[in-house]
């Protein structure tokens, strides 16, 4: 996928949630701390949008689709996110931090941060 096929596909952090959440449970989400799927959808406003919380029945734990993922508790939007994996997974031999810096306007120490991120979750996933 391309950056404008990403850029399409996902304009604003609600269908990057959305999309998120369809890959992560498909449509029947479960508790992270106790496997539970009795929960209750909460939504959250944030600086960059509308975030659904869940609350477990069971456990009574809050958390979001982002909880034990790579964009946890992190303040950047997941469109440059998903930008930052795109660009590093379609790169022919590898993106410097540098490059990813000026291609999402981030400081170079976040596109460092993101792409050492993204890497090892690559390395790890498969």
């Amino acid at each position: 996928m391309n950056l404008i096929d990403v850029m399409e596909r996902f304009p604003d952090q609600q269908t990057c949630i959305a999309f998120l959440e369809h890959v992560r449970w498909n449509g029947n989400p479960k508790c992270p701390h106790c496997e539970s799927r009795k929960l209750t959808r909460r939504e959250h406003e944030t600086e960059t949008g509308r975030i659904g919380r869940w609350n477990c029945q069971d456990c009574k734990a809050t958390f979001r689709v982002l909880h034990g993922t790579l964009f946890h508790g992190r303040k950047i939007p997941l469109q440059k996110w998903f930008l930052a994996i795109s660009l590093i997974a379609n790169a022919k031999k590898s993106i410097s931090s540098y490059q990813l810096q000026r291609d999402l306007s981030l400081n170079q120490k976040t596109a460092w941060f993101m792409q050492v991120r993204i890497r090892a979750e690559m390395a790890t996933k498969g």
